[in-house]
């Protein structure tokens, strides 16, 4: 069997070892092409990038191989996590491949942050090893070109990259963000750029943006506050020469190269700093609302049951919240019996009081949700330091010990839960579009998936230094003479400015993708966007490329499925959910578990069906 796979990010790669260890158990003679532009880890985790730009997991908390706690059936292939391997094979790996990563490697904490070079190198060896190991029966083949077009045969597919033309029995799309066509309103400030001879970056990777062309001493908008908006700033100021000094509470030395930088978004505030790691590599809070037991029977009813859903994931982050609580001073002994109350009486107030936690400790959510709900007569700025410094403060107590931190960590350890209602369709396509996808996807973001503790700290030195202003909520930039930057919160004040960039990632709405593979997919009508329909609306788009969920083979625009075509990964976003997370040690990760079932589809399927009016 011939089976071509898409990219060779960690997804691709994680496809690879599994189907060798599916193929494997009964020697099934197979034949593995991979192909991607880059080298093995995809253009995301390049070896040579910028050692400032840091992943977001902490390197014991990342693994690309399965473990005992895999419950889809596939053999377990263990292996080391990232921090394990750079500890006993990184460094001459390092030395050999990438020399200047062996300092890094060197000096590399459990608990810490690496470079996305050093998870990019983890990737390089992970592949090595596949390559090292291959079992006599399978054969592989590495393309490093650009998958270009895709054409159905009757028993096969003729895949074409710009340089070969190939059958395959199956083909897996694994291919992760890609370059996508500007919305109306990025085309607007493109256009007003090239016209008046401006800077104007799309979104994309901080990695892939040339920021010699921003001019130092001048002002640069930045339009959004993500993980991308960090190293954005990172690539303006420390890596043009600037310097932190101090260790909690920081102090910059511009260099006199950057730009003075004016930042916002939507909702006006950077994602939260990520606690201080706690936590063991495979550790977990199990939950104590969403039980196994109530999801099954919410299953078992077969009907919407969002607003129960979110009523006790609210309450899982309230008990979280009262027990970090109660375990600080002379109240830990009461926790316990504190739980047993709170979970009986599905988190009542009344228990807090009879708990006599006093009221201005009980967990307010309009500051969480909307924390300019606090501001009064001081300025944006003053607001924003006083906001960051007790995120900061919160942070470093760690994700275990502090409430504030240990519930955001909480939302980490739920995502299967939330997962098992998507996959057993239990929000109805309303709740799903308005309740999930609008509300609480950004939120979460906003709460658990945020930067390094260190970059808050390194924000907050910033604006003091002057080198950032960020804005109040509803950022909002128009063309006058420059560009005019300004929260329409507080419109009375404006900044200009002859250079944007967008500092984010790219939108993974399958219909605005530029990749021409995917492109010609959706033009020939093998592919198709995934959309809910909904009671008297039209129907809404969630960005995904259309798959069985059962099978991830994709759909056509009639919802026929593709036999032996799959999709795994980021262009499922909007039907999966966090599809670009890293796999996490022993937690039976969400990813692994994709891969081990899609390699054992496509291992055990049947053969192509009659493709012949496609041809």
């Amino acid at each position: 069997m011939n089976i071509a796979i898409i990219g060779a990010g960690p997804r691709g790669l994680s496809l690879c070892e599994r189907l060798i260890a599916q193929a494997s158990i009964n020697q099934q003679s197979l034949s593995l092409t991979l192909i991607d532009p880059y080298p093995p880890g995809g253009a995301i985790w390049q070896t040579n990038q910028p050692q400032s730009l840091l992943l977001n997991s902490v390197t014991s908390q990342v693994t690309l191989f399965t473990d005992e706690t895999l419950e889809t059936g596939g053999p377990i292939t263990p292996g080391p996590s990232l921090y394990e391997w750079a500890k006993k094979d990184g460094r001459n790996f390092a030395r050999k491949n990438q020399p200047s990563l062996v300092p890094e490697i060197d000096n590399l904490d459990p608990d810490g942050h690496c470079s996305r070079a050093i998870y990019g190198l983890y990737q390089k060896w992970f592949y090595q090893q596949l390559i090292e190991t291959l079992p006599p029966f399978i054969t592989f083949t590495y393309l490093q070109e650009n998958a270009i077009g895709l054409i159905p045969k009757q028993t096969h597919y003729l895949l074409k990259t710009d340089r070969h033309s190939l059958q395959s029995d199956r083909v897996i799309l694994a291919v992760g963000h890609h370059q996508v066509s500007l919305t109306e309103e990025e085309d607007r400030l493109n256009e007003f750029a090239r016209q008046k001879g401006f800077l104007y970056s799309p979104p994309q990777n901080a990695a892939d943006v040339d920021f010699n062309k921003v001019k130092g001493g001048e002002p640069v908008i930045l339009r959004g506050l993500g993980l991308a908006f960090f190293d954005y700033v990172t690539r303006l100021t420390t890596d043009r020469g600037g310097v932190f000094i101090g260790t909690d509470c920081l102090r910059y030395i511009p260099s006199g190269n950057e730009p003075t930088i004016i930042a916002g978004s939507g909702r006006g505030l950077p994602y939260h700093a990520r606690g201080a790691n706690q936590k063991q590599p495979t550790e977990q809070i199990l939950p104590r609302f969403l039980t196994t037991e109530r999801l099954r029977s919410w299953q078992a009813k077969g009907q919407d049951q969002s607003t129960e859903f979110f009523f006790y994931l609210q309450k899982e982050m309230e008990l979280v919240y009262y027990q970090r609580w109660l375990s600080q001073g002379d109240q830990e002994a009461f926790q316990a019996a504190f739980t047993e109350q709170f979970v009986r009486q599905n988190g009542a107030t009344d228990v807090l009081t009879d708990f006599q936690i006093p009221r201005q400790n009980w967990l307010d959510w309009r500051y969480i949700l909307d924390p300019y709900e606090r501001k009064e007569s001081q300025s944006v700025r003053d607001f924003l330091l006083t906001y960051l410094t007790w995120d900061v403060t919160e942070a470093a107590k760690g994700n275990l010990t502090s409430p504030i931190s240990s519930m955001f960590e909480l939302l980490k350890d739920l995502r299967d839960p939330l997962r098992f209602m998507l996959d057993q369709q239990l929000f109805s396509p309303k709740a799903l579009k308005e309740k999930f996808w609008q509300s609480f996807v950004p939120l979460n973001a906003f709460l658990s998936i945020g930067p390094p503790l260190q970059r808050i700290r390194e924000l907050i030195a910033l604006i003091e230094a002057d080198i950032v202003t960020i804005l109040g909520p509803k950022m909002t930039v128009e063309e006058s003479d420059t560009f005019v930057a300004y929260s329409t919160n507080y419109p009375q004040q404006r900044y200009p400015a002859k250079q944007v960039l967008e500092a984010r990632i790219q939108s993974t709405d399958i219909r605005r993708t530029a990749n021409p593979l995917l492109r010609q997919l959706l033009a020939d009508g093998i592919a198709s966007p995934h959309k809910l329909y909904l009671p008297k609306e039209a129907p809404f788009y969630t960005g995904a490329i259309a798959i069985d969920p059962a099978t991830s083979q994709l759909l056509d625009p009639n919802d026929q499925i593709q036999e032996g075509l799959y999709c795994f990964g980021i262009p499922t976003e909007g039907i999966h959910w966090l599809t670009a997370a890293t796999a996490q040690p022993g937690t039976n990760a969400f990813n692994l578990r994709q891969a081990d079932q899609i390699a054992a589809h496509c291992l055990t399927s049947s053969l192509l069906g009659d493709r012949s009016c496609l041809q």
